[in-house]
């Protein structure tokens, strides 16, 4: 036999036995590639040195049997290895951008631990998955935002049961072309927080929001040596008593807050209300100006005169449109004397629909600012 046709013969046992190696290869690549899925979802680190040692070490052990030298197999299983670990890390990064496309921004104001953060959290987990929570300092920003898009929903507080609502959301609310897309009741458990082992005989000043204050007005007269701090937030109170050397300060702020600053709770209950809570809107910027009837109100900014006050209840009166909040306030732009806030609630689609056309034909209306459920975020 011809010394070529012995080197060819022998080149094409070569031959499949390297496209076998190939198809061993990927087929370790497709396990390399199960691995990487289950590390992602059990937050396992995709580069395992002691795994990587214990493997060279045997494929070493082994290859002594086969006459393979140490150095032959380390530069082979390098280049495996390293493979493995670069597709890995490709998958964990194609996943994080898949999660990150589909992850909503929810803004609120404050930082972490206020009502409005703690607010958030709970809409979020209850009916979105995947989700992002960018804290603001204050409400302008906020709206200023909402406009350009920055994020997929605001959570805002608008009223408390007790110290009403907060003027300057109110306001805002008039003046910036949003939309209510859902609103909710959070509880609200106001303590006086400290540092530990402080006492409260030794509180000389107390820092909170100017809401919280007005909620627990009872409980400052009472106490009235107490130097009042206002803060931007009643997490912005809990963050500077964290971060203060001094023994003779305090917070009011939520017994269920303190443990992002690790503070004690003092003193419990000390809201004027007994059943104290805070209703927060959802807002965002679409432009929704259809009347959804699986929606239960809708919110009307309208512009009146005591005569029209009268001619708007007995509008909603005889259709027998339920009033469930009317506000009356002074509003001095654009010479509006008195503003209304009216919330009314959707029953019936068509009798919605023919108020809204006899307040837009009267020019009452300054902003529809939609229609929304009213949300359960308790359980």
């Amino acid at each position: 036999m011809e010394l070529k046709t012995i080197l060819q013969k022998l080149r094409n046992k070569i031959n499949k036995i390297d496209e076998l190696i190939l198809e061993l290869l990927f087929k370790r690549r497709k396990i390399a590639i199960k691995i990487a899925k289950k590390k992602i979802i059990n937050k396992f680190p995709i580069k395992d040195k002691n795994r990587e040692q214990e493997l060279l070490k045997k494929l070493i052990n082994f290859g002594k049997k086969l006459k393979l030298s140490k150095k032959y197999i380390q530069e082979i299983f390098n280049i495996i290895i390293h493979d493995s670990i670069e597709i890995q890390k490709k998958i964990k990064i194609e996943k994080k951008n898949n999660n990150d496309n589909n992850q909503l921004e929810i803004a609120c104001i404050g930082p972490k631990g206020s009502y409005s953060y703690i607010a958030a959290i709970k809409y979020m987990k209850k009916y979105k998955k995947n989700y992002f929570i960018k804290k603001y300092n204050n409400f302008e920003d906020i709206f200023n935002s909402i406009k350009k898009n920055k994020f997929n929903y605001a959570i805002i507080p608008i009223e408390n049961n007790y110290s009403g609502f907060i003027p300057e959301v109110y306001k805002l609310l008039i003046k910036k072309n949003i939309k209510i897309i859902g609103d909710f009741y959070l509880p609200i458990q106001h303590c006086v927080l400290t540092k530990p082992n402080i006492i409260f005989k030794d509180i000389k000043k107390i820092y909170s929001h100017n809401q919280a204050f007005k909620q627990c007005s009872n409980f400052i007269k009472k106490f009235h040596y107490l130097k009042i701090k206002y803060t931007n937030s009643t997490s912005e109170a809990m963050k500077i008593i964290s971060t203060s050397n001094k023994n003779n300060i305090a917070a009011i702020g939520d017994k269920n807050n303190s443990k992002f600053y690790k503070l004690n709770v003092i003193l419990e209950n000390i809201s004027n209300q007994i059943n104290n809570k805070t209703r927060f809107l959802i807002l965002n910027n679409y432009d929704i100006n259809k009347i959804n009837s699986q929606k239960k109100n809708i919110t009307l900014i309208l512009k009146t005169k005591q005569i029209l006050l009268f001619y708007i209840i007995q509008i909603l009166y005889t259709n027998k449109i339920e009033i469930i909040k009317l506000k009356l306030n002074s509003y001095h732009k654009n010479q509006i004397k008195e503003i209304i806030y009216l919330e009314i609630e959707i029953k019936k689609e068509k009798k919605i629909k023919k108020i809204l056309k006899i307040l837009e034909e009267k020019d009452i209306i300054i902003k529809n600012l939609g229609s929304y459920s009213r949300l359960n975020i308790s359980k």
